[in-house]
């Protein structure tokens, strides 16, 4: 049967608006999938990302440490954050407080359901958010980050509201002004032209008004898009860590401002090689094993004109596009400080051994029938004081010096007159010079003010004094001397010693470090007093340092903040 113009109005009509309704259904599933596919992307680069910071975190872990750490990650990605135990165990929280974590049953977790494969998630979605569940290396433990679904689904709701809004009405008019066609109009061509025009101008506008909203829907989407991106530029930037990420093919996609400083690259280094700008050959074996799906960590040393830097570096291969990611943590000053650590212990064990050994030793001779021999008993007692005296003072030495280093050693910084000090570090050392026939002299000028604190600033002279007094040649000139330099005063000890060796002279200043260790102890130095003078003078502002003295000789000398008196 053929149809009518009558007819053929009523048919377009309905197919035009069904064939609005039909796209509009299609362009929302689509946008949908789009959207979802977009923060399942971004859930799982946040997942990777915590996952690698996490990898650095000692074990075993506790709630106490890694609560705070979960909330302030989920702060700043704008995430939730859950960090479990390999055995399921609630481990932090960012929605719940330490509290509630503490006492939490153990999840439903299965492990077996979480893949195997490094960095890869298991996503999972109930009608709140949706979730991406990744496993640790070694499955130490896992990330569970998570958002809200609420951003995806409202607008799509909205729109599709709208689009039925819009297309059911106009189905229904374009039914009934058809309808009404049927009965007004005959079946004249030139007549049913003009309605059947008309019919088809009002659906075409029906239809790309839908396609408008859609549109505004999509240009919604995409600037949603950009702000997430900006979002995680600005967390990478954020980061103290160093982060870059390579594509298959070794050229830099991305990387933070810490990367740049610490490899030495600018942001040009984008679509280029790495390994043509770092030369750090170890790069190469971790990006290959990123590549083929492992994570991995090294040691490395980068070596920039001199300057070494020690650096631990992890790298996570990208599932989506392949490529890996690289976090470089700076380790050089941790290592220097284990270096210290292990230094300072052995040092202090072997200079405790001495006095320690010597006690004991004598002791036991005077408990073996020496104390009977008043003649060898007063010499082992006096070897046992001396040594008792050495142990003294070492552990109070160690005292001062840690308190210094560890910002508990109170000082009250305030201007008073210099020779006040002088007088009182010529009264301090007074016996030490009779005992050794030398003598100091003062050259100060009473006008002088110095900004720092007098006990601390009188125990760096007479350190220093001292140490002028028991290495210079007996009945030698030690010359404590002030000179004023422009808003500082530079003071200085003089002495006719043996002097320092040019290779020496910048050690001087270390912990238990001695020009000659056999004559120091025998002096009854514990190898500490020039490291207090050096802490307690970059404590109170100032500087320190040692010459050679013309004609033989140091100067050892402490610069700080000073004034003229009117």
């Amino acid at each position: 049967m053929q149809l009518g113009n009558r007819g053929k109005i009523v048919v377009i009509s309905v197919a035009m608006i069904v064939a609005g309704l039909i796209a509009g259904a299609y362009f929302l599933v689509q946008i949908r999938a789009s959207q979802e596919a977009h923060v399942e992307a971004r859930l799982s680069d946040q997942a990777r990302t915590i996952s690698t910071l996490l990898g650095g975190q000692a074990t075993p872990w506790t709630p106490a440490q890694i609560d705070p750490w979960a909330t302030q990650l989920s702060e700043t990605m704008t995430v939730d954050v859950t960090v479990l135990g390999p055995d399921g165990r609630l481990l932090g929280d960012s929605t719940r407080p330490l509290t509630a974590v503490l006492t939490a049953e153990p999840t439903d977790l299965d492990p077996a359901q979480i893949p195997g494969r490094p960095q890869t998630c298991l996503f999972t979605r109930d009608d709140r958010a949706l979730y991406c569940t990744m496993a640790l290396t070694d499955r130490r433990g896992f990330i569970q980050v998570s958002t809200a679904l609420s951003g995806v689904d409202s607008p799509l709701v909205q729109l599709e509201g709208e689009l039925v809004f819009a297309g059911l009405p106009a189905l229904a008019l374009a039914l009934f002004v058809s309808f009404l066609a049927w009965f007004i109009f005959d079946d004249n061509p030139t007549a049913t032209l003009s309605s059947e025009a008309r019919a088809k101008a009002k659906a075409e506008a029906k239809a790309l008004g839908s396609i408008h909203k859609v549109s505004e829907q999509l240009e919604w989407t995409v600037n949603e898009l950009a702000a997430e991106r900006n979002l995680f530029e600005t967390v990478l930037e954020a980061m103290n860590e160093a982060v870059l990420a390579v594509d298959r093919d070794r050229e830099v996609i991305a990387i933070n401002g810490a990367a740049q400083d610490l490899l030495g690259l600018n942001p040009e280094i984008r679509g280029h090689q790495l390994l043509d700008s770092v030369a750090l050959p170890e790069l190469s074996t971790l990006i290959d094993a990123a590549l083929d799906g492992e994570s991995r960590n090294i040691s490395a040393e980068l070596d920039r004109a001199g300057d070494v830097r020690n650096l631990m570096v992890r790298a996570t291969p990208r599932n989506e596009g392949g490529g890996a990611v690289l976090v470089l943590h700076d380790v050089t000053e941790i290592r220097r400080l284990e270096n210290v650590r292990r230094d300072f212990v052995a040092n202090v064990s072997h200079e405790l051994r001495t006095p320690v050994s010597v006690i004991q030793a004598n002791t036991e001779t005077l408990l073996a029938g020496a104390i009977e021999q008043p003649v060898m008993a007063a010499r082992f007692l006096d070897a046992i004081n001396r040594n008792a005296l050495r142990l003294g003072q070492l552990i109070t030495d160690l005292l001062d010096i840690s308190r210094i280093e560890a910002g508990k050693y109170e000082l009250d910084i305030r201007l008073f007159p210099l020779d006040e000090v002088a007088t009182s570090v010529h009264a301090a050392v007074g016996g030490a010079c009779r005992r050794r026939s030398a003598e100091l002299t003062l050259d100060i000028d009473p006008t002088l003010l110095v900004r720092a604190d007098a006990g601390a600033l009188e125990q760096v002279l007479v350190n220093l004094v001292e140490n002028a007094v028991k290495y210079g040649p007996e009945g030698g000139l030690i010359e404590l001397v002030a000179i004023p330099e422009a808003e500082e005063l530079r003071i200085e000890v003089r002495d006719r010693g043996p002097g320092i060796s040019d290779s020496q002279r910048g050690r001087v200043f270390e912990r238990f470090y001695r020009i000659d260790p056999g004559r120091s102890r025998h002096m009854g130095g514990t190898g500490l007093g020039l490291a207090i003078v050096k802490n307690l003078s970059e404590a109170m502002g100032g500087t320190v340092g040692v010459e050679p003295r013309e004609g033989g000789g140091s100067v050892f000398w402490v610069r700080l903040e000073a004034e003229t008196r009117a």
